[in-house]
């Protein structure tokens, strides 16, 4: 097992699988394989992966953590501590604790407001990816980005 950095005021580590690091996130898919306990959270939960130039998992934080129904995300927040960790890009994923992975409105507002924020700090926005119950949808995929 590898250890992934989790950026808070200090570093802490999560355990997580070797074969799931030390190469470029390809997909949705395998972001899902990483956090997917998330569908198992009673709250809306945010996490942002801070990646490098070859989109591998720098570090990652929760950014947030809501209610059972919605969570507030301040994109101006989640690009400070991106810049802060010296990714080139990320990836936020976000948990809907009904089992949907529809997005909701509040959800696509915030990642078009990620993408923007994205493009004039050269930091895209790689993916925006909702959790549920055994399943995820990426603004990606869908091509919401």
């Amino acid at each position: 097992m590898a250890y992934l950095k989790e950026l808070k005021v200090t570093f802490t580590r999560k355990r997580v699988d070797d074969d799931l690091l030390n190469k470029p996130v390809e997909s949705p898919g395998q972001v899902f394989a990483l956090f997917k306990d998330m569908q198992d959270e009673t709250k809306e939960k945010v996490v942002v992966l801070h990646l490098n130039p070859q989109l591998e998992i720098l570090s990652y934080e929760v950014a947030a953590i809501g209610s059972a129904t919605a969570t507030l995300m301040e994109p101006v927040e989640i690009y400070r501590n991106a810049m802060l960790a010296r990714a080139s890009s990320l990836i936020v994923v976000h948990n809907h604790p009904s089992g949907h992975c529809k997005p909701s409105e509040a959800d696509i507002s915030i990642a078009l407001k990620l993408h923007e924020l994205g493009e004039i700090h050269g930091m895209p926005l790689q993916d925006f990816i909702i959790i549920g119950d055994g399943k995820y949808g990426s603004f990606r995929e869908q091509g919401r980005l």
